[in-house]
C-alpha cells in the first residue's frame, strides 16, 4: 500500500470510528425465519461473485424475503452486466475519497434497516468498508477475516474462501440458530 493509500486509510478509518460513536447501531439478532428484510453486500473482484450473488438474491426473494443487494466495482465505470439489473452497482467514481457515498441509493441502502446483512466479501477496500461498517443493518453476517469486527456473526469457512460456500455456510448456520 502506497503511503497516500495508507493515510487515505488511516483517514477513513477515523472517520468511520467517529460517525459509529456518534450513532451507534443497534444490534439485533435474527435467523432466516425472523428476517423480513434481507440486504446484501458484495464484490466483484471475482468474476464469479456476480452470477453467484444475483442467484442467491433471485432465490431469497423467491421465498419471499424483501431483498436489496449491492455490488462494489473497483473501476470508474460500469461494465455491461451493471447497466439495468435489479442489483445496484457503485463505482469509485460514486464515492468520495474517504469512503462515503456520493449516490442517493447507495446511501439508501447503508441507512436502511436489513434485519439481515450479508457481507459477501471480507475487502478493505475504503468504500466497501464505509458500507459495511455503517450500515444500519440489526445482524451482519459474513466470514471471518481482519474485517470480521463489523460483523455480528462470523462464518468459519475453514480453506474454501469462497462467495458460494459463504453462502451456504451462512443460510445453514442462520437456519440452525433458534430466536427466542
Amino acid at each position: 500500500m502506497s503511503l497516500i493509500q495508507n493515510i487515505k486509510q488511516k483517514l477513513s478509518d477515523r472517520i468511520i470510528k467517529g460517525k459509529l460513536n456518534k450513532n451507534p447501531r443497534k444490534k439485533e439478532f435474527h435467523n432466516l425465519d425472523s428476517a423480513k428484510n434481507i440486504g446484501i453486500l458484495f464484490d466483484t473482484l471475482d468474476d464469479k461473485n456476480y452470477p453467484i450473488v444475483k442467484k442467491f438474491s433471485e432465490d431469497l426473494s423467491k421465498k419471499g424475503y424483501k431483498v436489496q443487494t449491492i455490488g462494489w466495482i473497483n473501476a470508474n465505470e460500469l461494465p455491461d452486466f451493471g447497466v439495468a439489473q435489479k442489483i445496484i452497482f457503485y463505482t469509485n467514481k460514486d464515492v468520495k475519497w474517504t469512503g462515503e457515498p456520493l449516490a442517493d441509493e447507495i446511501k439508501d441502502f447503508m441507512n436502511k434497516r436489513f434485519d439481515l446483512l450479508f457481507i459477501l466479501s471480507d475487502s478493505d477496500h475504503i468504500s466497501f468498508r464505509y458500507l459495511a461498517e455503517l450500515s444500519n443493518a440489526a445482524c451482519k453476517v459474513g466470514a471471518v477475516s481482519e474485517q470480521s469486527d463489523r460483523l455480528d456473526l462470523m462464518i468459519d469457512q475453514g480453506k474454501n474462501k469462497s462467495v458460494d460456500h459463504l453462502i451456504k455456510e451462512s443460510l445453514n448456520y442462520l437456519s440452525l440458530i433458534k430466536k427466542h
